[in-house]
């Protein structure tokens, strides 16, 4: 793959007004990584680890220095720090607790929210010339009931997530 140019072994990127730059070199059962952060040199051997495939050949994959599990990428955060200082060591997304959005907000009241909007939306036509919400013919059954009270337990839940995340900026 090198030959077409996938792999560049030099880069330099720049995050705010720090600069950095990294370099690379495959050996054959490690990689070894040498980068610059902050205005310091960092190097890092990061073990590979084989699987056969299916069709022949074998797939290399980087063991996590930090919990030693078969990862598919390593990681070096941009703007996560420790000791008052970023990282400066690779890892896994699971040692850095790099998870996706959506992921993060499921415990909080923006995930909620959502799924109250989209219940109500599936529950309530507007009229656009009344400017009023009609329920649906199907609301009339005893499982509207049940819906609406679902709905409204999650509003609750809305609420005690808002003021909670209300009391954490204001405190």
């Amino acid at each position: 793959m090198s030959v077409w140019g996938y792999f560049q072994f030099a880069q330099m990127w720049a995050y705010a007004d720090a600069q950095d730059s990294f370099e690379w070199e495959f050996g054959p059962e490690f990689v070894e990584l040498k980068f610059s952060r902050d205005g310091g040199e960092h190097h890092q051997r990061i073990v590979l680890t084989f699987t056969p495939c299916r069709l022949g050949d074998s797939r290399r994959w980087f063991v996590c220095p930090f919990c030693a599990r078969r990862v598919g990428k390593v990681y070096l955060p941009c703007s996560m720090y420790a000791g008052g200082e970023r990282v400066t060591r690779f890892a896994c997304r699971s040692c850095y607790s790099l998870t996706y959005l959506q992921r993060q907000d499921r415990d909080l009241y923006w995930c909620l929210l959502h799924r109250a909007h989209r219940m109500e939306g599936r529950w309530f036509t507007y009229s656009e010339k009344d400017k009023l919400f009609y329920p649906l013919k199907w609301q009339r059954r005893d499982k509207f009931n049940k819906r609406v009270d679902e709905y409204e337990r999650l509003i609750q839940l809305v609420n005690a997530y808002m003021l909670r995340g209300l009391l954490r900026a204001a405190g």
